[in-house]
């Protein structure tokens, strides 16, 4: 008697936009997992395309948490790499775990089978270690370039330009805002050479500027000249 094929769902993952909407990586994706399907028997069911970042926790996908909302028992969740299930190793074991217990299949094309108890999930843990070393690094190295960034005085893009400079017309770098420059080097000489404080200098730089800056405001923008060791002539 011949054995029915099992039922496979595809799912591909894209991170960038631009990607997703050419389906360049997604039809790619597709055509190893079909490829796989075809050498072990599975019946292709449907194909799931999503944009959206590894980081995200798989319950927090609107169109994963769909898909998987329709799975069987005995079907299989499959994909292409094992990344494109998550880049967060304990997002992605929680799946696995949730997969076994209603007896859902995953499998990847470079691993085979992740959550059963054969060689695919022991090199999936030990490759799910670098993925999750990878995206650490790749976190920290974004976090000192942002830094980086703003010791330079660059843009770093949001609705609120820093106090003091204005948006120059490439978009990308500050030139200074005479006026705020001005209000900057007198909160700084109104606590350094008055010892003021600051709420006395909200208040005057209020009379002064017709400019209402919260005392806290000013604070932060004392602390922050002072740590950068920035004076106006």
């Amino acid at each position: 008697m011949r054995e029915t094929n099992k039922k496979a769902i595809i799912y591909t993952r894209n991170s960038d936009v631009e990607s997703f909407d050419k389906q360049s990586s997604s039809l790619t994706q597709e055509q190893v997992c079909r490829s796989y399907a075809a050498i072990h028997n599975l019946d292709i069911q449907s194909v799931h395309r999503e944009q959206v970042s590894g980081s995200v926790d798989f319950t927090k996908r609107k169109i994963f948490s769909s898909m998987f909302n329709q799975m069987e028992k005995g079907s299989i969740l499959l994909v292409s790499r094992m990344d494109r299930l998550g880049r967060n190793i304990k997002h992605t074991l929680d799946l696995l775990e949730v997969c076994k217990s209603k007896k859902i299949e995953i499998h990847s094309t470079e691993l085979g089978h992740l959550n059963g108890e054969g060689l695919g999930r022991i090199i999936f843990l030990i490759m799910g270690v670098f993925a999750e070393s990878e995206r650490v690094m790749i976190a920290e190295r974004s976090k000192a370039t942002h830094n980086r960034r703003r010791k330079l005085g660059s843009y770093l893009g949001g609705k609120n330009t820093r106090f003091g400079f204005t948006l120059a017309d490439d978009g990308k770098t500050y030139v200074e805002n005479e006026e705020e420059q001005g209000i900057l080097q007198r909160i700084f000489n109104l606590r350094e050479d008055e010892n003021m404080g600051f709420r006395q200098i909200s208040s005057h730089i209020e009379n002064e500027y017709n400019r209402r800056l919260h005392f806290s405001h000013i604070n932060k923008l004392y602390h922050r000249e002072k740590k950068n060791l920035i004076t106006i002539n």
